[in-house]
């Protein structure tokens, strides 16, 4: 009986580590953009064809004087990127999403994110078996 309990415990781990690898396996790769985090991209059509999960890599790749900037809903709006959740200038930069919700991206470049340089995605909760 505890040989049985012992091999019930070690399946339920080993299953475990599986559905871990499984959501690292699964996570997706999203040239933002489709390659260049430029003006003139249209970039709410190309965040609404996608669907963002944890774990999934943005990469943002840029020219001078272009940046990256997580910000909050109200900075998107206000196109102001003076207190970043997270910043940007090195032309190649790969942000994990690891939190579900609504993200906020602008380039804080005079200019940019007023014309058009901003980003807005939502990335799902994790989802639970039955």
């Amino acid at each position: 009986m505890k040989k049985m309990a012992k091999m019930s415990m070690c399946s339920a781990a080993l299953l475990l580590v599986v559905l871990c690898y499984a959501q690292v396996i699964s996570a997706e790769v999203y040239n933002v953009g489709d390659g260049t985090w430029r003006l003139g991209q249209d970039y709410t059509s190309w965040a609404a064809g996608k669907r963002f999960a944890l774990g999934d890599t943005l990469v943002f790749t840029y020219i001078a004087p272009h940046t990256v900037a997580e910000v909050s809903a109200s900075a998107a709006s206000a196109c102001d990127g003076s207190n970043p959740i997270f910043f940007s200038d090195n032309h190649s930069t790969f942000v994990r999403l690891t939190t579900p919700g609504d993200h906020f991206f602008i380039s804080t470049a005079p200019g940019d994110c007023q014309h058009g340089m901003k980003l807005k995605l939502t990335v799902a909760a994790a989802t639970t078996a039955p």
